[in-house]
């Protein structure tokens, strides 16, 4: 048995903990500054405020029919993922992937607005896929419900895929950026 890496790490950590700082004598080494001139804690950051308060993350009446509810998402399940980003108005671009990676295929969704029959938790977008075969209608429901991924990760979002064409894409998890 060869002793050489043993005597290496021994002499790292020795090395190491004689460059580590001594609270204990930096504390006795400082002298004693009175209350005036004594040191304070940063103040911890404050929220941003503007001319009508402080800032809010709810979208103004102004915005109402013209920003899309999904700004950014990012989502996956089973062998696939999908990532939408909007590009202005209610539209967005998407990127869908499939098959473990073996497929792509990009397109573009639109928010129209929620549904009548549907709860208020759920946003729907639709759209069109181009994929091998051609332009594919799409629809991508993303609900507001916790959902716990493979990793037993925890996510506040799940999301489901439908692609005429295809087998629906559904019981995702996702996160969903807020403005």
């Amino acid at each position: 048995m060869r002793l050489t890496p043993l005597a290496a790490i021994a002499t790292l950590a020795l090395l190491a903990a004689c460059a580590a700082p001594d609270p204990a004598k930096d504390a006795a080494a400082a002298p004693a500054a009175d209350s005036a001139t004594a040191p304070t804690a940063p103040a911890a950051p404050q929220p941003a405020v503007g001319p009508d308060g402080p800032a809010s993350a709810k979208i103004g009446a102004d915005q109402v029919g013209k920003v899309s509810p999904v700004p950014a998402f990012k989502g996956f399940g089973e062998h696939w993922s999908i990532d939408i980003q909007a590009t202005g108005e209610m539209n967005h671009k998407v990127e869908l992937t499939w098959g473990s990676g073996s497929e792509k295929a990009s397109g573009t969704a639109r928010y129209n607005g929620q549904p009548a029959d549907a709860p208020s938790t759920l946003i729907v977008l639709s759209g069109e896929l181009q994929t091998k075969a051609g332009a594919k209608p799409m629809v991508i429901e993303i609900s507001k419900r916790e959902c716990i991924d493979d990793g037993d990760n925890k996510h506040m979002h799940s999301v489901d895929v439908s692609v005429d064409g295809m087998d629906k894409l559904s019981g995702g998890c996702g996160d969903l950026a807020v403005y």
